[in-house]
């Protein structure tokens, strides 16, 4: 009993300690743990520029093959406005305006426009080349006498000169010719033409070039002629009326000879109507050709000669052959 004692009593006094520090734990305040952190990885995000960025500005190559592409461009256009594109050279820009507005001036007339081109150059040859345009338009010669350009001048003359010999109304019109041949020239012109419309076969003399005053007399005579012959053909004339009636015998005809006989009138009757239609009833294909030939010919000629005898240019209108027209024209 007394070893159970000895026992009890020390196991109590252990109980009595453990309780008293539970006891005492939990009225002492327990220090929060620290929770552990987690290593977080920070992202650097970029600061917007402030207004707009500046754009990469193109080499000089790049620059100067964008405005060589833009002057193509705009010379191909022809639109003025195309040459805003080009950016970085402003000669360049100035070039393409001119070439442009230089065209456009020069169909439009204009000289006071020139005064809108960049170039001094290009602004003088503006002036020189209206100036050469209307001294020949106008046929004024003093017009040439503007023009600045020492070759352009001189051409400006001599093309007055040319145009004065052939449409001279006097001889004293050559004389503002300063080529002696040419002022020569002029005059041969001038009385081979009014030899030929006077039929004045005396003026003819006055012709320097000897073939020229030969071919001169010949034309005056042949055109007296002419005048002579048609007189006499107008009284001695067969009638038209009269020629469409043996066309109507010629029917009454057998066989090859009724298409002989017509053949034989259809030409008298494509001259004496002046219609060559009548050449087209010819039963032989050559022979109307033949008839087309000769007698548009002497239809042609017949015309020419009534122009020249009455003076009357409206005849040269039904002239067919173009040379021969314009012959007519210039008598």
């Amino acid at each position: 009993m007394n070893r159970l004692r000895i026992w009890l009593i020390p196991g109590l006094l252990v109980i009595i300690a453990l309780s008293g520090l539970v006891f005492f734990r939990g009225r002492i305040p327990q220090q929060e743990q620290p929770t552990p952190k987690i290593p977080v990885a920070v992202v650097k995000v970029p600061s917007k520029p402030k207004g707009f960025a500046k754009p990469v500005e193109p080499s000089l190559q790049e620059k100067a093959s964008g405005d060589a592409d833009a002057m193509v461009e705009a010379l191909n256009t022809g639109n003025i406005s195309d040459c805003e594109k080009i950016t970085w050279n402003e000669e360049m820009r100035q070039q393409c305006e001119d070439n442009i507005n230089y065209a456009t001036i020069l169909n439009n007339d204009d000289e006071k426009q020139c005064d809108e081109l960049h170039s001094e150059i290009l602004k003088t040859q503006c002036y020189d080349k209206i100036y050469l345009n209307k001294a020949i338009d106008q046929r004024d010669v003093s017009l040439c006498e503007k023009i600045t350009a020492p070759d352009l001048k001189q051409m400006c003359l001599d093309q007055m000169q040319m145009i004065v010999s052939h449409s001279a109304k006097s001889a004293d019109d050559c004389t503002v010719i300063a080529s002696d041949a040419l002022r020569q020239q002029c005059e041969d012109n001038y009385y081979l033409k009014s030899s030929a419309k006077t039929l004045n076969i005396e003026s003819c003399d006055s012709i320097s070039d000897s073939y020229l005053s030969n071919q001169c007399k010949k034309t005056v005579t042949s055109n007296i002629a002419a005048i002579e012959q048609s007189k006499q053909a107008a009284k001695n004339a067969t009638d038209t009326k009269e020629l469409k009636e043996v066309v109507q015998l010629c029917d009454s005809l057998a066989g090859p000879k009724s298409t002989k006989c017509k053949d034989a009138i259809y030409p008298r009757l494509a001259f004496d109507e002046k219609d060559l239609s009548h050449c087209d009833k010819v039963s032989s294909e050559s022979a109307a050709d033949e008839c087309h030939k000769e007698q548009g010919d002497k239809i042609n000629e017949y015309y020419l000669r009534q122009s020249l005898a009455s003076r009357d240019k409206d005849l040269c209108n039904q002239i067919s052959d173009n040379e021969l027209k314009q012959f007519c024209f210039n008598s």
